[in-house]
């Protein structure tokens, strides 16, 4: 059926007089539509005893028939088996980065992608790239930002591991959010971003929990209530003179009440569907601007 549907578009636009530039366009849709419905169509995840086999280093954290993914060298292998077994992917990350977990993340592009972007902002990548990496390898091009000097080298060092340069390109970002950073918002089909969530209370009282609280303060704090970062991002996408939509996820529902609240205080058209992955509930958000 989707091929069918591929091969429809493509005769109509053949039969109409358009220019090069919009049958190349159209063109680069329909392979993006194709690549990405492949994984669409597939199921994320890695069964742990598969797991185990693909990368034994992984027994060690294996016990009484349970994975123990509380520990972070645990969590980081079997991601990374996953991202290699779900789309022949891999990356690498420096110690005390956070750590992509891929489903949940695949699960968001899935929402994204159901628009069929063909050029894309990243706002925050972080150390692994992994929104950045996924999005490339389908065919969407991507450019995106990081402010930790380390984290971006990283990402880098991914992007160029997976031979995606072409498709993926970085900006250092130098504490700016998109203001005096990107300098034509317009041509982006969309902007997404993992924001920082965590409140700066709740992280002082568990920086130093023992166990599965990994990332620095940049990728996991969003001020002081939690969600002030997705305030500022919104607020200078909207000072452009045609602003994309902007896409993000909450993996804190506990916010989603003071979240929205102020959102529709502050006037922004926005639409939320809540999802599960596992036991944890996810929700993304688009915002559009008028």
């Amino acid at each position: 059926m989707t091929f069918f549907v591929i091969y429809t578009i493509k005769r109509v636009f053949a039969e109409l007089p358009i220019s090069f530039l919009v049958r190349y366009s159209v063109r680069l849709t329909c392979r993006i539509f194709m690549k990405s419905q492949s994984y669409l169509d597939k199921k994320c995840g890695t069964q742990i005893e598969i797991a185990l086999k693909l990368d034994p280093k992984l027994v060690q954290f294996f016990n009484n028939g349970k994975l123990d993914l509380g520990d972070s060298r645990a969590l980081l292998l079997y991601n990374k088996v996953i991202l290699k077994e779900f789309m022949d992917l891999s990356f690498n990350i420096p110690e005390g980065y956070l750590i992509p977990t891929i489903c949940s993340r695949w699960e968001f592009l899935k929402y994204i992608l159901k628009s069929n972007p063909a050029k894309v902002l990243e706002i925050g990548t972080g150390a692994s790239g992994i929104l950045a990496l996924m999005l490339g390898s389908v065919g969407v091009s991507v450019t995106a930002t990081e402010i930790d000097k380390e984290a971006i080298k990283s990402a880098q060092s991914n992007i160029e591991l997976n031979n995606l340069t072409k498709e993926v390109s970085l900006i250092h970002s130098q504490g700016e959010i998109v203001k005096n950073l990107i300098p034509q918002l317009s041509e982006y089909d969309l902007i997404i971003c993992n924001p920082p969530q965590y409140d700066e209370k709740y992280y002082q009282e568990h920086k130093s929990s023992a166990r599965g609280f990994i990332g620095k303060y940049l990728e996991l704090v969003g001020g002081r209530k939690g969600h002030e970062f997705i305030l500022s991002l919104l607020s200078e996408v909207k000072m452009d003179s045609n602003p994309p939509p902007v896409y993000f996820q909450l993996t804190l529902p506990r916010l989603k009440t003071i979240l929205e609240e102020d959102l529709k205080r502050l006037q922004y058209e926005f639409t939320v569907v809540t999802t599960r992955i596992g036991t944890r509930e996810r929700l993304y958000y688009k915002v559009e601007f008028t």
